[in-house]
């Protein structure tokens, strides 16, 4: 077992954590853009103040 500095151990455990927590923020925003689509009526668009 090679010897691991505590700069590195404290490195990888960020990097786990930054890791996880960008899936759990891109299943979130999955998950919400998938329920925001079934209430628009055509795709993509940007909320309207004032419809004409």
């Amino acid at each position: 077992m090679k010897n691991v500095s505590l700069v590195e151990i404290l490195l990888r455990n960020i990097a786990k954590v930054a890791a996880g927590s960008g899936i759990a923020a891109l299943l979130l925003w999955l998950t919400y853009v998938l329920l925001d689509v079934q209430h628009m009526n055509s795709g993509f668009t940007l909320p309207q103040t004032s419809y004409y």
